[in-house]
């Protein structure tokens, strides 16, 4: 069902579509994968469509700040605070994590306003947990993102607990989460899934849902311009940009966003596992942990090991590009993880040599050629160590990642991809109430 006054724009032939479009953290600066995708998305669809984008943050005076680099794609912009988890009372006990994480009271009544005040034709939601916030009889399609299959992270989680009390928490999270999530797919027009994995995962336990795959694009620049005009702080030392640039020793780069938690996992067990297997072999061996909010256990990392003279942790940084440019070897050691990563684009698109993990390689459907793919923790160390010493055979896995990043689409592609979506359904709701 569409409401009146959409219904009444379309009978006056107004073409311009209106979408209202959720996301869990406002999308500048495009500091992670997830925010990477919606920022790429929104700058390409506000040309021919009017979004209102609305999105929860916890730091609403720095996120304003980066309001209007939006501004030119949006014809609004909504912020709303985060509610605080101590006052939800009963309302957390049969919900998962991400969904009492991302409740916002202001959300709930902010979003109703939103569609009281103009004439949404359509609503787009990154990730299942948003649904919460939208009005219960709300008579719009909706077009639901799933940038993971998010019931499968805490399978995972509960396969490495290392307690019971982990392994039931975990267990309790995964319960929950494959009961929502599932709802709420049900409760979409459209779902859309980043892979083919995901795609039928969806399709096999939900087969009355409408699922689509639209992949991420892969033609974005790694890097964010004036970063210190958005009230964030840069930790990273003149040092190690002067490092990093002068090719000093061989070099190892792990990208990541270090505020989700399972990228933090990667960094500890690299860090602890298969990076002292790689110093054995080449002593003079440089880690960076290259990425915003690492947390005190990561930092630990630098200060504290006994190899803490041979891992850097920069946190947030202006751009990427030197440390991609640089790094003789890419890893993405993920245990924990679903859809595409945004980082592993990145690395083939600069035609860098990578070993990942199988969790780190999902989505791909990638031979051995292009990525190393291994999970054993003497596998990955002697793959890394082989790309280290050996140019030759690292120059042509360089080659071959360059060559199956053209073959991914660019997010001009994706964003026209995701306009037929919306027109599609919006046109067919309008024939179901002519």
């Amino acid at each position: 069902m569409l409401s009146n006054c959409s219904i009444a724009k379309k009978n006056m032939g107004l073409p311009q579509m209106e979408i209202l479009f959720l996301t869990a953290q406002l999308p500048f600066p495009p500091a992670s994968g997830g925010r990477r995708r919606e920022y790429e998305l929104i700058s390409r669809l506000g040309k021919n469509i009017k979004i209102h984008l609305c999105s929860l943050t916890i730091e609403p005076e720095i996120d304003s700040l980066s309001l209007r680099y939006l501004q030119p794609y949006c014809a609004s912009i909504s912020l709303f605070r985060i509610s605080n988890p101590a006052q939800l009372n009963g309302h957390t006990r049969r919900r998962p994590g991400l969904m009492n994480r991302y409740y916002s009271e202001e959300g709930v009544h902010g979003i109703s306003q939103l569609f009281m005040d103009h004439c949404i034709d359509l609503v787009h939601l990154e990730g299942y947990y948003l649904m919460q916030l939208l009005p219960r009889n709300l008579d719009l399609p909706i077009v639901l993102v799933e940038h993971n299959i998010e019931y499968s992270l805490d399978l995972q989680r509960t396969f490495l607990s290392r307690s019971s009390r982990d392994f039931f928490s975990s267990w309790r999270e995964y319960y929950f989460t494959f009961l929502w999530e599932r709802t709420f797919w049900r409760g979409a027009t459209k779902v859309v899934a980043l892979t083919t994995e995901d795609q039928a995962t969806i399709k096999r336990l939900e087969p009355n849902v409408d699922v689509q795959m639209i992949p991420n694009g892969i033609d974005h620049e790694p890097s964010i311009v004036q970063l210190r005009s958005y009230g964030r702080k840069n930790l990273l030392e003149n040092s190690i940009y002067s490092n990093i640039q002068g090719g000093k020793g061989p070099s190892i780069l792990f990208v990541c966003n270090f505020a989700y938690e399972p990228n933090v996992d990667a960094a500890l067990y690299f860090s602890k596992y298969i990076f002292p297997l790689i110093l054995n072999q080449v002593p003079t061996t440089i880690l960076y942990l290259v990425g915003n909010s690492p947390p005190a256990e990561v930092f630990a990392l630098k200060n504290t090991s006994s190899k803490s003279s041979h891992i850097e942790v920069t946190g947030f940084v202006e751009s990427i590009n030197p440390f991609y440019k640089a790094a003789q070897v890419v890893v993405c050691p993920l245990r924990i993880g679903g859809g595409i990563k945004v980082k592993i684009l990145e690395a083939l698109k600069a035609g860098k040599a990578i070993v990942s993990t199988s969790v780190g390689a999902q989505g791909l459907n990638i031979n051995n050629q292009a990525l190393c793919v291994c999970d054993k923790v003497s596998d990955f160390a002697s793959n890394v160590i082989r790309l280290l010493v050996n140019p030759h055979e690292r120059y042509l896995q360089e080659q071959e990642a360059l060559r199956f990043g053209r073959t991914f689409p660019t997010w001009k592609q994706i964003a026209e991809e995701y306009e037929r979506c919306y027109h599609k359904i919006v046109s067919t709701t309008y024939s179901e109430n002519a």
